[in-house]
Formats: C-alpha cells, structure tokens, sequence
C-alpha cells in the first residue's frame, strides 16, 4: 500500500519494523492501528514518562520507549499476551520499558495518581458486536461499555493535570468515547481521522487531548491507507 503524507511528518506503514517482536501466531498481530498510534504518539521533550493500557504484545511501548528514549510501564490483562509483551523487552533489550500483568481496573493498586505525563492506549474497539470465537482475538479486541469506562478512569487517575493521551478508536463507537472522556475531565484537543480508501468511510480516529484542557478541538488533514 502506497502512503500519503501528513503535514510536514510522514506516516510509515513499515515504521515498527525496527522493532523485534515475538510471533504469537495469526490469532495475534500488529494492525494498523497499532502502527499509527506508535507514529502518533510522539512524546514532547517534557514527556518523560509514559503508559500504555492494554499493551497486547507491547509493540507500541517498545517502540516508544526504544525511538523516544522515554521510560514507558505498560498494561496488558490478558496473561498470554503478557508474556509476549515481556519477550517484546528481552528482545530489545529494553531497560527502560515495564509490563505489568493487570487490567485497568487495578491500577489504583499500583501506581500513584497523576504519575505519568501521558497515557496512550488501542483499546478494544468492539463494544456491541458479536464476539469472536477465537479467545486471543476476543481478548484484544472485543469488550463492553463498563471496560471502555475502565480505560477512561485508568487515564484519568493515571495522567498529570495538563498532561495529554492519545488513543486510536473506532467511529462507530466514537461518540461514547467523546461523552465519556469529557465527563472525566478529559478534553480532546486534536483529532485525525484515517481512510482506508479514497471513497471509503474513515477507519479509524486518533485522538489527542489533555487532563483539564480548555474547549477548543483542532481536526487534522486525514490520512489515507493506501490509494484507490
């Protein structure tokens, strides 16, 4: 697939190539999405700590953590994939990376509020849909309205006052994650719709925004998967 640029930066399809990662099988595997909220999530030089809620095989983390040089602690529920995330940091070697085995519910337990200064996260984007028969790819991709509320609250307790987070998303979903995330006093500020196809309708949302930010929503140039 051919890409097109964005602004004066340029979206790599092959970006997460400099990254080793262990091969779970077809039942898993980097997407997209995964891709381009690694591209996205480009920390400022004050951002010096940062967390990712439900890491999967912490492909997004490791390249952070490897190309910023910030200290990044990831998430991940799902006990397998957990394991794969630790194999993701052994294989590069990552001193400056942590996973943890727990689910967004649980990070009052481990972490002070307002800890890091920006959260990141592809959660499930499957809220309503009829589950997969394959449990890896109902783990990582399918959940309820309660989980997607845990991952806001996660962001919230875990993200400094003015700090910024950044998830991709699905539209079909996209109005809840709205409501919700200024409910938590989570305000977007920027958001990037991404195209599979010149005619077709957006695939994904990225979204950026910051804990008590102010009104004020820029939408960025899209970016399109391939040419039609």
């Amino acid at each position: 697939m051919e890409n097109r640029k964005f602004s004066a930066c340029e979206f790599h399809e092959d970006l997460l190539r400099i990254i080793k990662l262990p091969d779970v099988g077809k039942s898993y595997r980097p997407t997209h999405a995964t891709t381009l909220l690694a591209w996205y999530s480009k920390p400022n030089k004050s951002q010096k700590r940062l967390i990712e809620l439900g890491c999967a095989t912490g492909a997004v983390s490791a390249y952070l953590a490897l190309v910023h040089k910030v200290d990044v602690v990831a998430i991940e529920k799902d006990e397998y994939l957990f394991k794969f995330a630790q194999k993701t940091i052994q294989l590069n070697n990552l001193s400056n990376m942590t996973v943890h085995n727990i689910a967004c519910s649980q990070v009052r337990h481990l972490f002070q509020s307002e800890s890091f200064d920006m959260v990141i996260s592809n959660p499930p984007h499957h809220l309503t849909n009829v589950p997969s028969p394959d449990s890896l790819r109902r783990a990582t991709r399918t959940a309820d309205f309660q989980t997607a509320t845990e991952f806001i609250d996660a962001t919230k307790f875990l993200l400094k006052n003015g700090g910024t987070f950044v998830y991709i998303l699905p539209p079909t979903h996209f109005s809840f994650w709205i409501s919700e995330f200024i409910k938590h006093r989570l305000q977007p500020k920027k958001l990037l719709p991404v195209y599979g196809t010149l005619k077709a309708s957006a695939q994904f949302i990225l979204l950026k925004g910051a804990k008590n930010g102010g009104i004020g929503l820029v939408v960025e140039p899209p970016i399109y998967l391939r040419r039609v």
